[in-house]
């Protein structure tokens, strides 16, 4: 028997899909069961059309997959797209009150097909006060009982979410569930699985969510952020913790005025951050320079998604890079990028550490499937959770008038909270000297003001090597057989989809390895092109057209990669899609030796 499966569920935006799937999702990550949920959505409210992909299974699942096994279908549209997908001998389940019979079996025939009439059904057992959009509810109950889970765990997640609805609310869904389940337990034969969870309730979270928790947990303690998606889920995490954490949470009215409050934060000597899409962080690219210039502690996270513009603003790129990279002038600053659920939670927490440590703006990248893909998290631990907050002081002692860009053997200058007696400094966006006085355009061509714009810029410059130096720009990480033909190259979110494909690979006896990048910038050169020493071959993999990180690569250690494997139709990756790509390579690669 099989232990693991795809479900997909399929309608318009209203028709209850995120429900469903949250019920589906919540039932296994309680039974202790692996889930990676993938929702493709529009930016439509209502209508048009949206699917959400599950993988479920005993052990750890790395993506969402190719083949749905079960398929749940809301509406007329839905048949015609995803009937085509369904694995053979799959079981698709339909709503009868808008899909006709006669139509979608003529669709496949190696196909299990059960239409469920969500009106005849609900009336042959009395209940009132139905709403037709509670047919997700019934076909829930239907997926439960065909994958063989467990309805109590199902029923008791419906009490909890519904029980602040009043106990008449619990009970309807509670009925219109056990309608679904019944009638597929009479009419249908369950899939050969064996779905064995080890009863250890995991958490089911989105990489949102997971950000919001890591910069909490780092003792986040200011968020500003205009809602863009795929970066929103941030605000509304965090916004959820504003009381019982005791955090300052501003929804303000655009994306200059969620930096520049961000910035004002930090200068007070907070924890802050702010949070927005790539077209967001365009706007945002002054008030990151004006961090850098006057050496105040930001965090924003970047959430990419496909572009230019207003792009594609629900699907995944990753194309942001040289956009983290920008800004009028040289400054140092920080960029990473989380790998997965967990990795979100960690690297957001070590983004605020880094930020104070070196007074310079992190920028924390994530992508579309990333941060609004849900799954499940076995745990998460807080108590490695360490908080350090650099130079910063709540006292000035000293005789000595302070200078606020003092010049400092390791480039990082002593601070304190505004208001510290003792401290009066100046804060500026212009260059200045170590108290802070402002270089005019009158004494700019003057020897002591060049002197001082040189030494200046060279302190806040060496930050970078100090990173590097002080191993806190780590080195991208090598996992896998040494001696792989093979060696795939990724960032971000394609971390899980290579763990995916090198499991496919193995079963068809190839060999490969998986070297990862978390830290974008600073580079450190000479690990780097030691670890890429070691490896035969070297194939990037990364959801853009143009190969952003291997430019990076390129530009920080004169290394060029030059066999890709990329995606930019806004969707992810799988294990499938890569090893496909892989095997054209090959073909293409014996063509050119041929030739």
């Amino acid at each position: 028997m099989a232990n693991s499966t795809i479900v997909r569920i399929a309608g318009a935006a209203g028709d209850g899909i995120q429900s469903t799937g949250e019920l589906l999702g919540k039932t296994c990550s309680r039974m202790g069961l692996h889930v990676l949920a993938y929702n493709s959505f529009q930016s439509a409210i209502r209508g048009g059309h949206v699917w959400l992909q599950m993988a479920i299974g005993s052990e750890k699942q790395y993506d969402h997959g190719e083949e749905p096994e079960v398929v749940l279908l809301f509406n007329k549209t839905s048949p015609a797209v995803h009937v085509p997908d369904v694995k053979s001998g799959g079981i698709v389940f339909y709503n009868a009150g808008s899909i006709k019979k006669e139509e979608i079996e003529s669709l496949r025939s190696d196909v299990n097909f059960y239409g469920l009439d969500f009106k005849a059904m609900v009336d042959a057992v009395k209940l009132t006060d139905v709403n037709p959009v509670m047919i997700n509810v019934m076909l829930a109950g239907a997926l439960v009982q065909t994958l063989n889970l467990d309805a109590k765990v199902t029923l008791e997640f419906i009490k909890d979410k519904f029980l602040k609805k009043g106990e008449k609310v619990v009970e309807l869904n509670n009925a219109i569930f056990n309608l679904g389940f019944e009638w597929t337990k009479a009419n249908t034969k369950p899939l050969e699985l064996k779905l064995k969870g080890n009863n250890i309730p995991k958490m089911f979270l989105s990489g949102n969510d997971a950000i919001g928790m890591g910069l909490v947990a780092g003792g986040l303690k200011f968020y500003a952020a205009y809602p863009m998606s795929p970066a929103t889920g941030i605000l509304h995490y965090i916004s959820t913790l504003a009381q019982s954490d005791k955090l300052i949470v501003k929804q303000v009215e655009d994306e200059l005025a969620a930096i520049n409050w961000a910035v004002g934060a930090g200068h007070a000597g907070v924890r802050a951050a702010t949070g927005t899409a790539g077209g967001g962080f365009c706007l945002m690219v002054e008030g990151l320079g004006l961090a850098a210039m006057a050496e105040v502690p930001l965090v924003t996270i970047l959430v990419q998604r496909g572009g230019p513009s207003t792009g594609v603003p629900t699907k995944i790129e990753q194309a942001d890079i040289s956009l983290a990279m920008g800004g009028n002038g040289e400054f140092p600053r920080f960029i990473l990028a989380p790998k997965d659920l967990e990795d979100c939670f960690y690297q957001s927490a070590r983004a605020l550490n880094i930020a104070e440590k070196y007074q310079v703006p992190v920028i924390l990248m994530s992508d579309f499937f990333l941060s609004e893909h849900f799954g499940t998290v076995d745990d998460l631990d807080f108590s490695k959770i360490k908080i350090e907050r650099g130079k910063l002081t709540t006292e000035w002692n000293s005789n000595e008038k302070y200078k606020r860009y003092a010049y400092t053997e390791d480039g990082v200058s002593p601070r304190v909270r505004p208001g510290t007696p003792g401290a009066m400094h100046l804060v500026v966006s212009d260059e200045h000297n170590e108290y802070g006085h402002l270089m005019s355009d009158v004494d700019a061509g003057l020897p002591h003001a060049r002197e001082a714009r040189i030494k200046m810029h060279a302190k806040r410059m060496h930050k970078v090597e100090l990173m590097i130096e002080n191993g806190d720009a780590s080195p991208p990480i090598l996992e896998g057989d040494v001696n792989a033909e093979t060696t795939f190259v990724t960032w971000g979110s394609t971390y899980a989809y290579i763990k995916s494909a090198m499991v496919l690979l193995e079963k068809e006896g190839v060999k490969a390895n998986h070297l990862h990048f978390t830290d974008i910038y600073p580079v450190p050169r000479e690990q780097t092109l030691a670890l890429f020493k070691k490896c035969k071959r070297l194939i990037s993999v990364e959801a853009n057209m143009c190969n952003a990180l291997c430019r990076q690569i390129l530009t920080e250690t004169g290394f060029e990669i030059t066999e890709h494997i990329n995606r930019w139709d806004g969707e992810p990756f799988t294990g499938e899609y890569i090893v496909n790509e892989l095997k054209r390579l090959e073909i293409k690669k014996k063509q050119l030796i041929s030739v």
